[in-house]
């Protein structure tokens, strides 16, 4: 079962996967999310303790568990925002408002959507519905 996460540590997740292979230190973070720093450390923690982060040298970075998560993430956003374009919402619109709940959606209801759909193989921006991971 994954760990619940909070709309913050999702965005966390995210930038850090999205960072590429560009070290990313707590003061990255910070920026990024536009936080402070004590509110990024304490994110970066409580991410720590669900296993969804590690912290080597100063260097953060996702977990295998992590990753997994970001992966199940993306298809959930990916997804949804086809339903919302298909029902004629603008992209960019579906995409801010998906944000909101893409890391809600647990994955087998995410599935049957993506199913219902006919399998898509790209989302309105043109990215991979399904990552290569799942």
């Amino acid at each position: 079962m994954r760990p619940e996460i909070t709309k913050k540590e999702r965005d966390c997740i995210v930038v850090l996967m999205e960072r590429g292979s560009f070290p990313v230190r707590l003061y990255n973070v910070a920026e990024m999310l536009n936080v402070k720093p004590p509110t990024a450390h304490e994110l970066i923690s409580r991410l720590i303790s669900k296993n969804i982060v590690q912290k080597s040298n100063g260097i953060i970075s996702l977990t295998d568990e992590g990753k997994l998560l970001y992966d199940e993430i993306i298809m959930a956003h990916r997804t949804l925002e086809i339903i919302m374009a298909r029902s004629g919402i603008n992209s960019e619109k579906a995409c801010s408002q998906v944000e909101k709940i893409d890391y809600l959606m647990d994955e087998s209801s995410i599935e049957k959507l993506f199913s219902n759909l006919g399998s898509p193989e790209i989302c309105p921006h043109g990215k991979p519905v399904r990552p290569p991971h799942l």
